[in-house]
This record gives structure tokens, C-alpha cells and sequence, in this order.
């Protein structure tokens, strides 16, 4: 699990404004699950939502955003997210812990 760096320090809907717009300055395509966003594409039999989900130049990456107050809830969400990424070629799955709202 990663932390997030001090400048985006933040709640939950902020870490994940914050990483998809570094992800989009940085030339990745974004859905965000993010009101007036482009929503991310379900995963898994439950059609769950990663935060984020970015494309360029054909990889992938799917990001999910907990606090630690989500983190130990969210496990089997997470795993869903691990696992379609091990899956697919050119994809990762990061997990990222923010503070809490």
C-alpha cells in the first residue's frame, strides 16, 4: 500500500482529484469515479468502481483510494482491483492510503 506524498495530503474525494489530475497533466487518459467525471468501467461479478482508472500508450492502471477507516472494509474490493490487473498485460493496481475526510 502506498502513502501519499505530504503535497497531496488529503480526504478521500481529494487524493483522488488530486492523483487523476497529476495522471491527466501527465498525458493519461482518466475516469475518475468522481461526481461530473467520466466513471471508471465496472470490475468483477459485482461490477465494482475502482477511483481511478487510466490508459496510455496501452498500459493500464487501476487505483484505489482508502482511509483508514475503509481500508480493513474494502479488502475484498481491493482484491477484485489486484486481481483484473494480474490478468491483463500491461496493467497495474495500486493502492493508496489517505486520511481520513
Amino acid at each position: 500500500m502506498a502513502r501519499i506524498p505530504k503535497h497531496m495530503n488529503g480526504g478521500h474525494d481529494q487524493v483522488v482529484k488530486k492523483l487523476a489530475g497529476q495522471l491527466k497533466q501527465d498525458g493519461w487518459q482518466v475516469k475518475a469515479d468522481l461526481p461530473n467525471r467520466k466513471q471508471p468501467d465496472p470490475i468483477g461479478k459485482k461490477g465494482r468502481i475502482p477511483d481511478i482508472q487510466a490508459t496510455k500508450l496501452g498500459r493500464n492502471k487501476l487505483i484505489e483510494v482508502e482511509t483508514p477507516s475503509t481500508v480493513n472494509s474494502h479488502r475484498e474490493q481491493a482484491s477484485t482491483f489486484r486481481r483484473s490487473a494480474a490478468q491483463k498485460k500491461n496493467a497495474s493496481f495500486d493502492l493508496v492510503l489517505a486520511d481520513d475526510d
